[in-house]
């Protein structure tokens, strides 16, 4: 491979970690807005500058680690991450280091830093040599969040959270009926098929035909809490990108899936086609739309601070803040409002409520929850899931899943689920 094919990748890489940190914005939006450098890069070379990206994000720790021992003082930002990136490369990625330091010296150059490219050339060199990555200790969360978590589980759990972040995350999968043959993987008890090589995601057997959908063990548990209504009208609130519409369609409910993003509902039209699923599609404020009759359950999944899938999207903790939750907390009370309140005609009388987010923080589960029972009447139900650790059910009935859970299976997203039924 020549060096002006190995700079491309590594360049649409750096443009993608900048344009995370500049817009604040997640690594998958940043890409689905395509920077001018990523969208000339080929399929392959794409792919390259995404896996590039996120590890570097997910090794920043202990890239960090390392450096602080080879710098006197920090350099700007972009050379900074030219650094990062170029030691998770050789380190974590295990990329020849000649390349990859003649790149990482190119970029400096690129950014506009060309007296920094000596130093970027020593420290890489220096670093290729002799260098332990894995003496670096696990890496912190911020001291907002990494607070919040010892609040809830203490300075161990926290701990073993952190550690279970530095692990990229297993691919799992929902089947829609029996098991294509040559899908090879395990079951989890929960029903979940976790890949042991998962490789092409469209090139696995079964994805023509739609035979299932990527779906992470623990973002399947809240549709399973609604298997028994099979003909019922259900409401699939947050519906995008459409995982557990697909579940409730597959169970035999009439589904509504409702979203505020159309962008983002165009892949859960696709995947309805490929799995030959039926739903209705609605591209609506869940906040003001309103039903011509109102549904038998409601499936929300509201906005929250996806701090329970930091392993798959190692970013988050570089682009949300304290205040960010404040905001979705309101926005998560506003929308259980909208679903309990019968005035708003979303549930019949009786109706059941699946509220779940991917959030670690019981400031957006448990005590969403527990506020919101008071403000209406409502009953907490247990959520009665077959293949569910005891140790992950909580007082109440709901259920609390951890990045740390599983780790015999390699781990699953943090998420908390409650099932809830308004009183007549």
């Amino acid at each position: 491979m020549s060096e002006n094919v190995s700079l491309a990748p590594r360049s649409g890489a750096l443009d993608l970690i900048m344009g995370v940190l500049s817009e604040r914005r997640g690594l998958s939006d940043v890409i689905a807005r395509a920077p001018e450098n990523f969208r000339t890069l080929s399929a392959a070379e794409r792919a390259r500058a995404q896996r590039l990206a996120l590890e570097t994000f997910r090794s920043r720790g202990r890239a960090d680690h390392h450096l602080r021992h080879a710098l006197r003082k920090t350099p700007p930002e972009p050379v900074m991450w030219i650094l990062r990136l170029a030691l998770v490369e050789m380190h974590v990625l295990g990329a020849p280091a000649h390349g990859v330091i003649h790149d990482a010296v190119e970029l400096t150059r690129h950014a506009g830093l060309p007296k920094l490219s000596g130093l970027v050339n020593a420290v890489l060199r220096h670093a290729d040599k002799g260098l332990d990555w894995a003496s670096a200790p696990v890496p912190r969360l911020p001291d907002w969040l990494r607070g919040a978590l010892q609040n809830a589980y203490g300075a161990k759990g926290t701990a073993a959270i952190e550690a279970a972040h530095q692990f990229a995350p297993p691919l799992d999968l929902t089947l829609k009926g029996a098991c294509p043959e040559g899908l090879e993987g395990q079951r989890l008890p929960t029903g979940t098929l976790r890949l042991n090589a998962p490789g092409q995601i469209t090139a696995l057997p079964g994805y023509e035909e739609g035979a299932w959908w990527v779906q992470d063990a623990a973002a399947a548990l809240p549709a399973q809490l609604l298997h028994d209504m099979d003909g019922a009208r259900i409401l699939d609130i947050c519906a995008a990108p459409g995982g557990k519409t697909l579940q409730l369609a597959a169970q035999g409910a009439h589904v509504t899936a409702l979203d505020i993003s159309a962008h983002r509902m165009e892949r859960l039209r696709e995947n309805l086609a490929r799995t030959g699923l039926k739903a209705e599609i609605v591209v609506a404020d869940a906040l003001d739309w309103r039903p011509e009759h109102p549904f038998d359950a409601v499936l929300l999944d509201a906005p929250c601070s996806a701090t329970g899938t930091i392993r798959r999207h190692p970013e988050l903790p570089l682009i949300r803040a304290k205040e960010d939750v404040i905001a979705l907390r309101a926005l998560q009370a506003a929308l259980l409002d909208r679903v309990l309140d019968p005035a708003t005609g979303l549930l019949q009388r009786g109706g059941r409520v699946v509220y779940c987010t991917c959030s670690l923080l019981p400031a957006e589960g448990e005590d969403q929850v527990a506020a919101a029972l008071k403000r209406h009447k409502a009953k907490s139900l247990p959520a009665d899931l077959p293949g569910l650790p005891e140790s992950w059910r909580l007082p109440d009935g709901a259920v609390r899943t951890r990045p740390d859970y599983w780790a015999e299976y390699g781990g699953l997203d943090g998420f908390y689920i409650a099932q809830l039924q308004q009183l007549a």
